[in-house]
């Protein structure tokens, strides 16, 4: 069990080196595996037990986000009981586990890719939502109605991340789910 532990806090440690790192060059190709080593006060071998390269931290660190993600869209699109407000405060909570790490990705040069990542996974989500009957059935139409809500949301996310907006988490979550409860019964 003490293994294990020592497993996740090392991985940890890496993962939040290499943030750290891709927020102070603001380029993958710059980092290396000697400074997170450092960063993280660890041995290289533990590093190499772990991962082999630190693209396959980067690779590691966007799955596990990717994934939570997904997670929580699955419980919202599998539960007949759970409402926009509901839904984006999991998401809040998500967002702030982990809000520093997002805040050195977010204000990296490596943002771009995972943003794109999140707002195709949140549009085949929003897409597949049969609760959201506000939208166009007109497949062009639906289209932009969708990245409207996407790329607004999560460009307001991004925002927070990049310290451009007075926001909390919260209050952005409250806005949202108010936003998103507004939209569905003004048209239905």
């Amino acid at each position: 069990m003490a293994v294990y532990r020592n497993s996740i806090k090392n991985k940890k440690a890496i993962q939040k080196a290499f943030a750290d790192l891709l927020l102070e060059k603001n380029d993958i190709n710059k980092i290396t595996v000697k400074e997170i080593v450092e960063k993280a006060d660890i041995s290289k071998s533990t590093f190499y037990a772990h991962y082999q390269d630190i693209y396959a931290v980067e690779e590691e660190l966007e799955i596990e986000i990717i994934n939570f993600l997904k997670g929580i869209l699955q419980d919202y699109m599998h539960s007949h009981n759970l409402n926009y407000p509901t839904y984006i405060r999991k998401l809040i909570n998500l967002l702030k586990e982990n809000e520093d790490i997002y805040k050195k990705i977010i204000n990296s040069n490596y943002q771009i890719r995972f943003i794109d990542e999140l707002k195709d996974m949140c549009n085949e989500a929003v897409n597949n939502d049969v609760r959201i009957n506000f939208l166009s059935k007109d497949e062009k139409k639906r289209k932009a109605e969708i990245d409207f809500i996407t790329n607004g949301t999560i460009h307001l996310f991004v925002d927070y991340f990049k310290g451009k907006i007075p926001q909390t988490l919260d209050e952005i979550g409250e806005g949202i789910a108010s936003v998103m409860n507004i939209m569905c019964h003004s048209i239905n």
